[in-house]
């Protein structure tokens, strides 16, 4: 099971003047989402990382999220097909709020885009351009801010 990453200020904040977001990598490759992840922290962003469907959902649940970022290429587990669309959709439910970047190596994902993940930022090319993504986490709304941090379906 991998585990969680959790920023830890180190020396000046890398991130003078930006926003700090509370961020869930969802990734099946280790390379990936440990290497995502890692450069993550060291622009000040608080991570945390999910192998699979199922590690995602737990944590989606567990706690709020600014941005989730999400391969679509998820392998099934436990029998049960559940891909990065479905992460997709499960997180929108839990925290309506959350801004989503999906990932992907194929190059007609653009198309399922298109299709209408409503609110879904943008689909990355895989291999990921860490100043793309770092230009469109700059781009999202600042994190929600609310008394009660919950989703409707925690309450």
């Amino acid at each position: 099971m991998p585990r969680a990453m959790v920023s830890r200020p180190l020396g000046p904040p890398a991130l003078a003047g930006r926003v700090r977001r509370h961020i869930l990598v969802v990734d099946d490759d280790p390379p990936s989402r440990e290497g995502l992840g890692t450069a993550l922290l060291r622009e000040g962003h608080t991570v945390e990382t999910a192998a699979d469907a199922w590690q995602a959902i737990v944590r989606l649940r567990a706690r709020p999220f600014d941005v989730a970022v999400v391969d679509l290429d998820l392998p099934p587990v436990h029998g049960v097909d559940l891909g990065g669309w479905d992460v997709v959709r499960i997180a929108r439910a839990y925290r309506p709020g959350i801004g989503v970047i999906v990932l992907s190596s194929d190059d007609d994902s653009a198309q399922d885009l298109d299709g209408g993940e409503p609110g879904t930022t943008e689909v990355l090319g895989k291999p990921i351009s860490l100043q793309e993504l770092t230009g469109l986490l700059e781009r999202l709304r600042p994190p929600h801010t609310s008394a009660d941090p919950r989703s409707p379906v925690d309450r």
